[in-house]
């Protein structure tokens, strides 16, 4: 199981290798139970500019739900080997632009079957998201007001815009990308 976590890396030209959060996040139902850290493995992760840097995430084993959990950053989603905002952009690209998939893709990653693969499991789950983004927007920022908000054309737009609020008003959240904040009002 994963736990996605606040965190906001700094990737520089010479870090290669970055540490993942080492607490459960206060919000998760294991916070305070006690687990102990059951080791760490090493995640690579591509960036725009192609290059591939290293994430160590930490594992927690729990005794009551004698599961192991992995603390995972917000700016990676489970199984990708990108970051959100590569993810984002290639989803607005597809959604929004309404861009083949062929001009999204480059070698050697992501391909166009990632691409595909992408466009398929990040629709669904973004517009499954729409609802649990505007309630948590309502419960959780005082300055945001529905009606206010601009519609735009496209759904994927106007819910991008939405969760870009969340960075607006919430300083300590740490993402690089509104499809981030949209994954973390998922977890919650």
């Amino acid at each position: 199981m994963t736990i996605l976590t606040l965190i906001k890396p700094l990737f520089k030209k010479q870090t290669k290798r970055i540490y993942g959060p080492q607490e459960i996040p206060p919000w998760h139902f294991l916070y305070g139970k006690k687990c102990w850290r059951c080791g760490h493995y090493e995640r690579k992760l591509r960036l725009y500019d192609k290059s591939v840097i290293i994430v160590v995430v930490y594992r927690f084993y729990c005794p009551e739900t004698r599961k192991t959990y992995s603390l995972l950053p917000f700016f990676i989603s489970r199984y990708e080997r990108h970051i959100n905002t590569v993810l984002e952009d290639v989803l607005y690209g597809r959604l929004v632009d309404g861009l083949p998939i062929e001009n999204l893709s480059e070698e050697p990653a992501p391909s166009p079957w990632t691409v595909r693969r992408w466009i398929h499991k990040f629709g669904a789950i973004l517009e499954n998201s729409k609802q649990s983004v505007e309630i948590f927007l309502i419960r959780n920022i005082p300055d945001y007001h529905p009606a206010t908000v601009s519609m735009s054309s496209h759904p994927f737009k106007t819910l991008l815009e939405k969760a870009s609020h969340l960075e607006a008003n919430q300083s300590h959240l740490s993402f690089f990308s509104p499809l981030s904040y949209i994954f973390y009002v998922n977890a919650m």
